[in-house]
This record gives structure tokens, sequence and C-alpha cells, in this order.
């Protein structure tokens, strides 16, 4: 049986309804009421199987030439014929041994900020990151813009060499200010977010809902959008990029009952009137799914297949 036709048990027996429906269907869901200054919102917690799939081997910064300004792809690969492989062979150059020198300094001092600003790519910047200091992050909302509210995030870590998921749910709408204080405080302990098209809807979604609670929250994190690799490596290869097809056709895992995306909003306002859980079922389940999908294929980050 699962759990929660096990809570709907429950909410047979109870018989009353004296007790809140939301303190029945959720006392044993896995998770607890969280608290905050602005209010409560629920926390659901868990561990999920396998590990980070990184690129089996990242590209070293310091071969990237065209961190210089003024070098182009053209350039680098003249550059690279005369025998300048790497910016410590350019430093020797009389041309750009000035900007080569600078930007060594930004590589030894682990500037990832600037070497960013220079032109780093993702897979130069992943050795500076260890797993621990990585989140994955997927919303679920009730619209495609942020006007509407968003009432559920999912996150993914590794903690202790296991994947570890925190799912922020609002039961109401008036807890989505709460949980949004909640993930303001946790986006600080984490230096390198990983979304699929978090670049352009996921992180502009969360910054325009806090603008919205007056909690004016703007993502300093470095981000890598899996949804570009994606796009780099399969564009005209598959159907199309979206995470469920590249679950499908890269690792064989095709989901059986998945929500559509179009039903979910409908979905979450039934469950605010009725508090039912098991509307929330599916969908808690997708965003799982969603977030260990982005773990298995982070090796698309590699520049080369």
């Amino acid at each position: 049986m699962s759990l929660f036709n096990r809570l709907a048990e429950v909410k047979n027996r109870t018989g009353s309804g004296k007790t809140p429906p939301d303190r029945i269907l959720f006392s044993t869901a896995g998770g607890r009421e969280e608290t905050t200054p602005f209010g409560p919102f629920y926390l659901i917690e868990g561990k999920l199987p396998g590990d980070i799939v990184f690129p089996p081997t990242g590209r070293d910064v310091c071969r990237n030439l065209r961190l210089l300004y003024g070098i182009g792809p053209a350039t680098e690969v003249a550059l690279q014929e005369k025998g300048y492989s790497d910016l410590s062979a350019l430093a020797e150059h009389t041309r750009w041994a000035e900007k080569a020198k600078r930007a060594l300094d930004h590589i030894e001092r682990e500037d990832v900020r600037t070497l960013r600003r220079l032109g780093a790519r993702d897979e130069e910047i992943l050795p500076y990151f260890r797993p621990e200091a990585m989140l994955f992050l997927d919303i679920e909302s009730t619209g495609l813009w942020a006007s509407q509210p968003l009432f559920l995030v999912g996150l993914l870590m590794c903690r202790d060499g296991s994947l570890v998921y925190k799912q922020l749910l609002a039961r109401q709408l008036s807890e989505e200010k709460a949980l949004l204080a909640y993930l303001i405080n946790e986006l600080g302990r984490y230096s390198l977010l990983v979304t699929f098209n978090g670049k352009k809807f996921d992180v502009p979604y969360i910054e325009g809902r806090t603008v919205e609670h007056r909690l004016f929250y703007r993502c300093t994190l470095e981000q890598i959008d899996l949804l570009y690799h994606a796009r780099r490596h399969y564009r005209g290869v598959l159907p199309d990029c979206r995470l469920v097809t590249l679950e499908e056709h890269l690792l064989g895992l095709k989901r059986e009952g998945d929500v559509p995306g179009a039903l979910i909003p409908e979905r979450y306002f039934r469950f605010t009137k009725t508090q039912e859980a098991e509307l929330l079922e599916d969908i808690l389940q997708h965003n799982v799914l969603d977030l260990l999908a982005m773990a298995r294929l982070f090796y698309l980050v590699q520049e080369t297949l």
C-alpha cells in the first residue's frame, strides 16, 4: 500500500473532522512543518539512489586562450599552431604576455567570477567546485510568468556521499513567502546552481516572486543550465531536448504515469481547496524525478561526447 493510501486511511479513521486536514494528511508524509519568521510551510526530505554523474574529464581552463581580450577562434588556432598551447606558454609571448599573466593570476586565486566574465566555459569551472557545493534546483509553479505563484521547489544536493533531496511545499498560497524565505537562506549555503532551463525560467521566476513578497532576492551563484548542453549535443539528433526525452533516449528510462506539466497548476489548486494529499503525489514524484535526471545527465557539461 502506498504512503498516500495509508494517509487516506488515517483520514478516514479520524472521523471527527476536528483536526485540520493538512495536519492529518501530512503528519507522516515523510516531512514536517517548517516555521519561518513569515509563517509555516511544509518540508519533505529524503535520499535518492546513485550519484552525480560528472564528465569523465574536465577541460583545463589554462588551455582556453580566448580568455584574453582580443583573441578569437581564428587567433587561438594560429597561436596553437605556433606552439602556444596554453596560457603559461602565452605568458612568454611578446604581445600577449601581460594579459596571459593576469589571467593566470585569476586562475591561481580561483577567482571563478572573473574567469566567467572573461569567458570560461561551464566544463572549465567545474574543477573549482566540490560536489557538496553544488545544488540542483527545479520548481513547480501555477503558471509561466512570475506574476503567478510557485508552490513547490525541489532541491538536490550531495551530502556525505549520498544524494539528498528537499522539497519545499506551500500547502496554501499564503505559505509561499515562508517557502521563499527558507529557499533564500538555503541557496546561500551553495556556490554552484544547476538547473534545466533555469537561467530563463526557474531562477527569474524565483526572483520575481521574491519581489512580489518584498524579499528582493537576486541570485549570485554561478549557474550551469543543462538545457544549453543538451541542445549543443543533441539538437536535431533527438526528437526534442525536453528532460523526459533525454531521460528516455540517453538513460534508457521511461516514466510511467508522469503527470503532464499542463495539469500541475489545476491539480494544485484543487489541493488547496481539499488538502487531499493524493492530488500532490504525482507532482512530488515528477519533481524528484526531474532532479534525479539532472544529476544523471550532468555529464553533458563536457565539451564533446
